[in-house]
């Protein structure tokens, strides 16, 4: 029997997934013995982001139902479905003592057995948690792949990859070298160097050069040390989406204080005296919009946002505008969703019927006068849905001159945050249910958009659609908005608003927020967000050595991902494709799903990963020299 030798750079939840996959689909499309290798220099399954070294206090921002690593009948994908517990049903298995593979550290460790045996389906369970599950899920695959087949875990890093056709050699940091036939590179979230980012070096520079300043680059939060921070420092936070959560739970929970509830379903915090003081800004200047707790009543199917839709587009347009031609029917089909439900939910909030609704709605664009007459013909001012709003919630009116304008931009922050918490922390509005599940379910189709849209189109959406929505639907728990409305309440936390741009003010010898009611100075800034990391920019030894020798290239557009094929297939200089070196993750181009997804949601990591899979285990066999003339003449195409 012939070998293949397959080396997996990475060993997160993505490269679980895929290897879940591989095992699936080995018998259906694989002759050869297999021999996985997988390189990572963090746990197996888990990989950095989702370790067990952190904080206890850190969660998901999805609840344990939502969250599994298992493929299910919903997912359409060509490879069988293995069913399996998605997290609620995983900790349930443990409380019955029905899982006797379950990590020992469930059983050892006094927080995760508290968390264990009190997490219901709807709770945010830690992160620590999660990586119990996500290690386990790794452990299990490993043990389901039997001889011929092999699989072989290296804690180590990749520092080179070495191509000598038609085998490959895979250089790792502790001297040791892997043989490879394939290589699928899964590195997941990487650090920026420093140096890349000129303000971020100019800030940092300052920071130094001062006396009791301090500066944080942007980071992972987990990972950044904050002991230099005194209680009592005014810090400048840059930055109001997930990072910035992250921070004030570190910075007042993380430091001994705690939350106790209040009137009115409120809370109340109560200090340790280690506490900093935090004003808070951002584009937007306001946090992430809170999970959602209702249901929803309506059905929920796709009506226009469809591949014969986007099809329909493309045979009418040719390469297509993300925002000219694909947002415009994606919001039209999540504004479908929130109508549907209002409707359905909320009769009083309407006026007629929804068929009379819909039957003129079906022929109008979203943007257009006649959409906007319809809507307001049909629904009350409050419950209108308009994108634009809800991405810049807060009504600027400018310029703020009145005396204790600050306060002013603090209390619309604070007004915002509670609105927002009143509708989505209820069961009373569904609507907003319906609208997270609209903007979900665009992932599913997303992925064949990439190769219909111009190179400025591709671009938009790289630069706009995930931002967007993260904000609108990958928002925190809604009691993590209670407690920052709490430390606020406290004074620990001010809003400096939207609008706000951060800088340093050599005259003061401080860092100086530029906010719409005038300058706010302090001797700390911390950049609340995730690093802007691109192969280029990338701390990660083996992207530079790849990227040095032409192996890797950026995508067209300037997005500074890795240039890959649909297939997943790298790109190199000059259009070169290797067809043995696979990429996915956070560095790659076109469009990324994430690993773990919801249960019977046909969700995209599922099907991405199992086509990925296949793709491995076929690609040596059954790829054509006509397909491999497709995918040249593609290539060439989207670099001319």
């Amino acid at each position: 029997m012939s070998e293949r030798h397959i080396v997996f750079i990475g060993g997160g939840p993505r490269t679980a997934m895929i290897l879940e996959r591989i095992n699936a689909n080995r018998d259906q499309l694989a002759q050869d013995a297999l021999h996985l290798h997988v390189v990572d220099p963090f746990p197996v399954g888990a990989g950095r982001i989702w370790r067990e070294d952190q904080s206890p206090l850190l969660k998901l921002n999805s609840r344990a139902a939502d969250v599994t690593m298992f493929t299910d009948d919903s997912v359409q994908c060509l490879g069988p479905a293995h069913h399996g517990p998605a997290l609620d049903q995983w900790v349930q298995l443990i409380r019955d003592s029905q899982l006797p593979d379950a990590p020992s550290l469930v059983h050892t460790d006094p927080l995760l057995r508290q968390e264990i045996a009190t997490l219901a389906a709807g709770d945010f369970p830690t992160r620590r948690l999660q990586s119990c599950y996500l290690r386990w899920f790794f452990a299990r695959v490993q043990a389901s792949i039997t001889a011929p087949d092999t699989i072989t875990i290296y804690q180590d890093t990749a520092v080179d990859l070495i191509d000598e056709s038609p085998s490959h050699r895979v250089l790792l940091a502790s001297g040791r070298e892997i043989i490879a036939d394939q290589v699928v590179m899964a590195q997941g979230h990487l650090d920026a160097r420093l140096p890349s980012d000129p303000r971020a070096v100019e800030l940092a520079a300052q920071a130094a050069a001062g006396k009791n300043l301090g500066y944080v680059a942007p980071g992972y939060t987990n990972d950044i040390d904050f002991s230099a921070l005194r209680p009592g420092t005014e810090v400048l936070v840059s930055g109001m989406g997930l990072a910035f959560t992250d921070l004030f739970v570190l910075l007042f929970e993380g430091r001994g204080g705690r939350f106790e509830p209040a009137e009115h379903g409120g809370l109340r915090y109560v200090p340790s005296g280690a506490e900093p003081r935090l004003l808070a800004g951002s584009r937007r200047g306001v946090p992430y919009h809170s999970k959602i707790r209702s249901t929803t009543t309506a059905e929920l199917t796709t009506a226009y946002f469809t591949e014969q839709g986007i099809n329909t587009l493309y045979a009418q347009h040719g390469e297509l505008d993300f925002f000219a031609h694909v947002w415009p029917l994606l919001a039209k089909e999540t504004g479908f969703f929130y109508y549907r439900e209002l409707f359905a939910a909320h009769p009083e909030a309407v006026r007629g019927s929804f068929e009379e609704f819909k039957s003129a709605y079906d022929h109008l664009d979203w943007y257009s006068p006649e959409r906007t007459s319809l809507v307001a013909r049909f629904i009350a001012t409050k419950d209108r849905l308009e994108f634009e709003d809800l991405e810049f919630p807060l009504p600027i009116v400018r310029p703020l001159s009145l005396q204790g304008s600050r306060d002013q931009l603090g209390a619309l922050v604070r007004e915002h945050i509670e609105e927002d918490l009143r509708v989505r922390d209820s069961a009373d509005h569904p609507q907003f249910q319906a609208l997270f599940f609209g903007l979900l379910r665009s992932y599913v189709l997303l992925p064949q958009i990439h190769d219909k849209l111009s190179l400025a189109g591709q671009a938009q959406q790289a630069a706009w659609w995930q931002g967007f929505f993260s904000f609108v639907d990958s928002g925190p728990p809604a009691h993590r908005l209670r407690e920052l409305l709490a430390l606020h309440q406290a004074g620990f936390i001010d809003f400096l608003g939207p609008e706000t741009r951060f800088d340093f003010d050599r005259e003061r010898q401080l860092f100086r927020a530029q906010t719409l009611a005038g300058p706010v100075h302090a001797p700390w800034l911390i950049e609340a967000r995730l690093p802007h990391t691109t192969i280029s920019t990338s701390t990660d030894p083996l992207l530079a050595a790849l990227l040095a020798r032409g192996i890797i290239t950026d995508e067209p557009g300037g997005s500074g991902k890795m240039h890959i094929t649909s297939l997943r297939q790298v790109i190199g200089r000059g259009g070169n494709i290797h067809r043995w070196l696979f990429a996915v993750g956070a560095t790659v181009g076109r469009f990324q799903a994430g690993a773990f997804s919801r249960p019977n949601s046909n969700s995209a990591p599922f099907a991405d990963s199992d086509a990925l899979a296949r793709e491995i285990l076929s690609a040596p066999a059954t790829m054509s020299h006509w397909e491999l003339a497709r995918a040249i003449a593609d290539s060439h195409r989207s670099i001319a």
